[in-house]
């Protein structure tokens, strides 16, 4: 088994637990290298993960010949240009969720690493979390029969540091995030969806700003419909006074309900009776996904993210906030 040196462009929040330990922590994986627009920052992480190598430019680490993949923990405004630098240095890509700002810039992507004969690979990670891995499970074994409905909901009050615009964060900026937390956290279900049900062909959406905090939309509402027949309806508010997160699959025979972004028991319930299980989060909630990416490159086991889907999950979100981008001219 060959071990799979990773530089990381990035060190930010999500680099130090989510993610970050995960390349380091991973059988036959090491994080040798890590870059930051900030030396200290790139600095500062090093010390603390006991990395190797720090650069103080994108193109200085990618240059290294000791790497063999990258990734990209950046914000999606640069997840283009460096993913085609990462790229033509012949390196192995893994770009944070979502891939890109537009589904044309997703394509752009996909086609330099297809020229330059590197796998590209992209941080929908849940689907090598093991608690969604039992909800495929589930749904695989006919245990709810055939599945006709997916309903998610998304409900949060606004953060203390979305109340101003001195203190707002990039994630709510349409220049460097290309939307709100719909485009953040929502596209993570869309991904899921498509790894349970199978691609979306069919999408209308409503976007909105009701409370007029900053640009991007806070209100979002969907309807979908896969290309297996599923149907799928959603809301995501992010401007509301109670915190509300479910999905609830239904099926001819019974319904899978479950927390997203929590690790609280999942629920089975069908002919039966009704079934609770509880499979806690990993401590760093990527690794099961880098392990995967590792065993891939190394031809021991398919990744399940699939670039196929991280493109289509891109343009159903376009396409949801199509009207709302339009009116608001970004």
């Amino acid at each position: 088994m060959t071990t799979i040196r990773w530089g990381m462009i990035g060190c930010g929040s999500v680099a130090e637990v989510k993610s970050g330990p995960g390349f380091y922590k991973s059988d036959n994986s090491a994080l040798v290298a890590v870059a930051s627009r900030q030396l200290q920052h790139a600095q500062s992480f090093a010390e603390r993960h006991g990395v190797p190598k720090v650069y103080a430019s994108s193109e200085e680490l990618v240059a290294d010949p000791d790497i063999d993949a990258v990734y990209i923990a950046t914000p999606p405004s640069s997840h283009k240009a460096l993913s085609l630098l990462v790229a033509k240095a012949g390196k192995h890509v893994y770009v944070e969720k979502p891939m890109a700002l537009r589904f044309e810039e997703c394509r752009d992507i996909v086609e330099a690493c297809q020229q330059q004969g590197v796998r590209l690979f992209v941080a929908f990670y849940r689907r090598a979390m093991p608690r969604f891995l039992q909800v495929k499970a589930w749904i695989d074994s006919g245990a709810i029969g055939a599945v006709r409905l997916v309903r998610v909901v998304q409900h949060q009050p606004p953060a203390t540091e979305d109340l101003s615009p001195d203190t707002l964060p990039w994630r709510l900026r349409p220049d460097v995030a290309g939307g709100g937390k719909f485009l953040d956290m929502g596209i993570h279900e869309l991904d899921l969806f498509d790894f349970l049900f199978g691609a979306i062909e069919e999408v209308h959406g409503i976007a909105s700003n009701q409370a007029g905090l900053y640009e991007v939309e806070d209100t979002v509402t969907a309807t979908w419909r896969h290309a297996s027949g599923v149907q799928g309806v959603g809301s995501w508010c992010y401007v509301g006074t109670a915190n509300e997160d479910a999905i609830q699959i239904v099926g001819s025979k019974g319904s899978i309900s479950f927390e997203f972004f929590s690790d609280k028991p999942l629920k089975l319930v069908n002919g039966d009776g009704e079934q609770l299980l509880e499979i806690p989060n990993p401590p760093h909630v990527q690794q099961p996904f880098i392990q995967s990416m590792v065993d891939d490159l190394n031809g021991v086991a398919p990744c399940p993210g699939s670039v196929d889907s991280a493109v289509r999950s891109t343009w159903v979100a376009d396409k949801i906030l199509e009207n709302y981008r339009r009116q608001k001219g970004y």
